[in-house]
């Protein structure tokens, strides 16, 4: 047999191997994705531009992750801001949070919120700190209180 005659088999192999490897992602990707890629047909570049788009979104993800804790970190209730108002902010931060898949514990935001009120309800907050768990005390338990 020729050497003209294995190459034939390699290379049909070989495309085989790449049209298999193409099904499985286009099976696999959303249809976002999909249109990303479907105009290839070469699974080695349709895996680049799947990575490259991963890549991108998780530099982004990172990015407004690294924004969101600095501002859950900063944020404080205003003395001319009623609770409300403070939670309302604060709610954003946590969905917008949970939107990118990222949940904050309750136990992180009952503790930020205690800390981040101002002065005019400290006598309110030792006497949740006093008579309750802090690790424990639920979200709404506390709304409650304040």
């Amino acid at each position: 047999m020729s050497h003209h005659y294995y190459g034939m088999i390699l290379r049909s192999k070989l495309q085989n191997f790449n049209s298999r490897a193409l099904n499985a992602l286009f099976s696999t990707v959303t249809n976002k994705e999909f249109k990303k890629i479907s105009s290839t047909d070469n699974a080695k570049e349709a895996r680049n531009i799947l990575q490259n788009t991963y890549e991108g979104t998780k530099a982004i993800k990172n990015s407004e992750l690294q924004r969101l804790t600095t501002r859950f970190k900063q944020i404080r209730m205003d003395d001319k801001e009623s609770f409300d108002e403070f939670y309302a902010k604060l709610k954003d931060i946590v969905n917008f949070a949970f939107n990118i898949g990222e949940q904050i514990p309750e136990s992180k935001i009952v503790m930020l919120i205690l800390r981040s009120l101002p002065k005019r309800l400290h006598a309110k907050i030792t006497a949740i700190e006093e008579s309750n768990d802090l690790d424990s005390i639920p979200l709404i338990e506390l709304i409650g209180n304040l």
